[in-house]
């Protein structure tokens, strides 16, 4: 009998605790939306910056900039919790993405530079695709060398010599 109430017990703890890494639409829409109050707000890139968007001055990085997005995205929503509190790029690459071929408003893109093509060293959040025809435009939002802003990628190619990783790894 006991050992029938621990299978039970085990079942029900394994079956409540399912990790997702999908998001609703919802919540991906809040992500993008904070993403552009950080535009909004003047805030300024400090590497390890993290600071939420009701201090005086803001400083962030890249990491720092999703990590506080999906904060406050999930905030008044019980269904998710954030899987890291702040975590370095190859962390949350390593631990936390999922391979996708189709990309959703809100989902984390990770980055590399050109010579080291299958470890991030950036991080940004998708905003949409448009394909015209010869190539698709990727819109993000990330923190980089001064500065928050939206950016626009070339054909996967990044303007700053970033390009998205092989298969590109999504968390979403």
């Amino acid at each position: 009998m006991k050992k029938k109430i621990l299978v039970f017990i085990f079942i029900i703890i394994n079956i409540s605790c399912q990790i997702s890494f999908f998001i609703s639409p919802e919540i991906g829409s809040k992500v993008v939306s904070y993403a552009y109050k950080y535009i909004n707000a003047n805030t300024k890139y400090v590497c390890g910056g993290r600071d939420s968007l009701h201090t005086g001055v803001i400083n962030i990085d890249c990491s720092g900039l999703v990590v506080q997005c999906y904060r406050y995205a999930i905030a008044d929503n019980i269904k998710y919790d954030l899987l890291f509190c702040d975590a370095n790029i190859q962390d949350m690459f390593k631990y936390y993405s999922v391979f996708t071929d189709t990309l959703s408003a809100g989902d984390i893109i990770f980055m590399s530079e050109e010579d080291n093509n299958d470890m991030p060293t950036h991080i940004g959040i998708y905003i949409k695709t448009i394909d015209n025809n010869i190539y698709n435009n990727i819109y993000s939002i990330d923190a980089t060398q001064g500065k928050i802003e939206q950016e626009t990628h070339f054909n996967n190619t990044f303007n700053d010599s970033y390009s998205l990783i092989n298969n590109p790894n999504v968390l979403s």
